[in-house]
């Protein structure tokens, strides 16, 4: 009981530190960091547009205080709507992100780094209770090597224009799943196997989808509705579905290449097909899981767009046309991915516990 709270206390104190560090780091922003201190609601219009939908538009005066300029206040107007759709409502405490124009101080967007880093403590605080601080060390060391290499890929994508965007993704799929499952797995089979497997049934996935998709000249797919591309679509959705694919795999691969080695440890001489129908069986086990996770996950992203275009008059074959049809396909190249994973990772590590079997015997 003592230790549970100990934990507790541990998990309040990180979380409650990466607020605090949130809320007083407006020294760090170049640009100018506001706190309100006073609000003062100067209109309110009610608005119904031919849909019948209703929404009020305010213009609140907000009095600001100036973290990093000198603690000087300004006023400045803020017209929103109630529904917050485009806009934010301010309140006194809150903190924003300011820009100056022609001499005077105009709201930028909210500054929400102090709930950022809250939950970010509570993530990281709850990771290390949970598992061995070797395991930790190496498990934050993988996540922060795969997020510069992401962020590097970005930023040489956005500077060079003839970039071949789905190669360099390919590459740097390659590089995150191997170093993630290095470091996370460490040395050994288990992580060459699972990183094999993981490499594999991906690029089963994308294959069968580009050949789908070439058979059918792409008819109903409609890269052009992807949101902010300033490139060719197309290959922008195939570097996407690279890495969406690749998460979803690896996930189910390091677990079947888990059970197996268990297996093995459990009795080394088993025959290949104990191996095989084991590998499968795991796999059938979490199959359906990790799918309805894809579905889930899918869902919860369009559910603002869906509800906003339904509201606004669309039927819901313009909004499946239009605002799902990408995202329909790579969950279920991210499924078909799921299902190819499950043979292939059976059969490699399978193929491969066999023979250590026999080296043993």
């Amino acid at each position: 009981m003592k230790a549970s709270w100990q934990k507790m206390l541990f998990l309040a104190a990180v979380t409650i530190f990466g607020f605090l560090i949130g809320r007083f780091d407006s020294f760090c922003y170049q640009q100018p960091v506001g706190q309100v201190t006073a609000v003062r609601q100067l209109s309110v219009e009610s608005e119904t547009d031919e849909h019948g939908n209703q929404d009020r538009t305010l213009n609140q005066r907000l009095t600001v205080r100036l973290l990093n300029r000198g603690q000087r206040t300004v006023k400045v107007d803020n017209n929103l709507t109630v529904s917050q759709a485009e806009s934010d409502q301010y309140r006194v405490g809150d903190q924003i992100l300011m820009k100056k124009v022609s001499g005077d101080y105009q709201i930028g967007m909210p500054k929400r780094d102090s709930l950022l880093f809250a939950l970010l403590g509570l993530l990281l605080s709850g990771l290390y209770l949970s598992m061995s601080r070797r395991k930790f060390s190496f498990l934050m060391l993988a996540v922060l090597i795969n997020a510069l290499l992401f962020l590097a890929t970005i930023l040489w994508d956005a500077s060079v224009r003839s970039l071949p965007v789905l190669p360099v993704f390919a590459i740097l799929a390659v590089l995150l799943s191997a170093i993630a499952l290095r470091l996370v797995l460490g040395r050994g089979w288990q992580a060459v196997i699972t990183w094999l497997a993981t490499c594999l049934a991906t690029l089963f996935a994308l294959v069968a989808m580009a050949i789908v998709i070439a058979l059918t000249g792409a008819t109903g797919v409609h890269f052009e509705t992807m949101s902010y591309v300033t490139q060719v679509p197309q290959p922008i959705f195939y570097a996407q579905a690279v890495i969406g694919v690749l998460g979803a795999v690896m996930d189910e691969s390091g677990d079947i290449v888990a059970g197996l080695f268990g297996l093995h440890r459990e009795k080394a001489d088993r025959p290949f097909s104990d191996y095989w129908q084991g590998g499968l069986s795991i796999g059938r086990e979490i199959l359906g899981t990790l799918t309805n996770v894809l579905f889930m996950i899918f869902i919860a992203e369009t559910i603002p767009m869906v509800i906003l275009m339904l509201r606004n008059g669309n039927n819901w074959g313009y909004i499946l046309d239009q605002t799902m049809n990408l995202g329909i396909l790579q969950t279920v190249v991210s499924a078909l991915g799921i299902v190819w994973s499950v043979p292939v990772t059976a059969f490699l590590t399978a193929s491969l516990l066999t023979r250590k079997g026999r080296a043993k015997s």
